[in-house]
């Protein structure tokens, strides 16, 4: 079964399903490289106008699988080989931005951590009223959501939701604050996307890409892409802290999901007798 699956109609329209719904599509290494693989593949196609990017199953996506997080390997990579291996996630991303045609996010049930940052690269993002769009639920990381976010949500709102491990928005308040286009009933959902990428499609294909590439530019002037590729750095100097590390080792004692029961418990990462910025400031 392919992680990834497109589905080329004959209208101009492809869908780029993210399949492995057995894991509410938590992105692993082969998911990734495969995502960038038929971004490679979509690239110049000019059968192709407009794209809808949607998961499989009960989920759009719950972000980076974070049980990663438990590996032992991980706790020993360098900063510098973790700020490679977050820019290489980031850069996957922006690819989709740079995509030459529209894309579409349909976004059901829960879209966590990474997958929000895949929406904010789609030029358009259609929600289900009832889906959950939601930071992780433990303390791991930096700066990686909280600045692509205020993008679209504004400052104090993104603050909100960056300093409160699992922090959401159902879909209604995603549409509300500008983070989607709009939210719609989730029976709905595929119906809206489908419909809108009809009528994009119906636009010359150069056109398409002159006016993707205008609306572009005038973001990154504004400092988009350099605030969204800086996410990687501070996330690997976060990893460097002894309580992101703490927090690790939760994970590893008692799988990500007895972590996070922890946490909410009461669990404390606190390390004694040292600040998390020791070092840094």
């Amino acid at each position: 079964m392919s992680l990834i699956e497109l589905q080329r109609g004959d209208d101009g329209v492809a869908e780029l399903l993210l399949n492995r719904p057995e894991k509410l599509n938590a992105f692993n290494t082969e998911m990734l490289d495969a995502f960038s693989d038929t971004i490679d593949d979509l690239t110049g196609d000019e059968s192709v106008r407009c794209v809808i990017l949607r998961g499989e199953g009960r989920a759009f996506s719950v972000g980076y699988d974070v049980q990663r997080s438990g590996d032992k390997a991980a706790a020993h990579r360098s900063a510098y080989s973790d700020w490679t291996r977050l820019k290489r996630n980031l850069d996957r991303w922006l690819a989709l931005w740079d995509l030459d045609k529209p894309v579409i996010a349909a976004v059901h049930g829960h879209c966590i951590g990474g997958a929000s940052m895949l929406c904010v690269c789609a030029d358009i993002t259609i929600v289900a009223e009832d889906a959950s769009v939601a930071w992780p639920s433990v303390p791991l990381g930096g700066g990686l959501l909280g600045p692509v976010s205020l993008w679209l949500t504004g400052m104090k709102r993104a603050r909100e939701l960056s300093y409160i491990a699992g922090s959401s928005m159902t879909g209604t308040e995603a549409a509300d604050l500008g983070w989607a286009n709009r939210a719609v009933p989730a029976d709905r959902l595929l119906e809206d996307a489908r419909d809108t990428a009809r009528k994009i499609a119906r636009m010359p294909a150069s056109l398409l890409r002159l006016k993707k590439l205008a609306l572009n530019r005038v973001m990154e002037t504004q400092g988009f892409r350099t605030a969204f590729q800086f996410g990687a750095e501070w996330d690997a100097i976060a990893h460097t802290t002894p309580e992101n590390e703490a927090m690790s080792e939760q994970i590893r004692q008692r799988g990500l999901k007895g972590a996070i029961a922890w946490f909410n418990e009461g669990g404390s990462i606190e390390v004694a007798g040292q600040s998390a910025t020791d070092g840094y400031l």
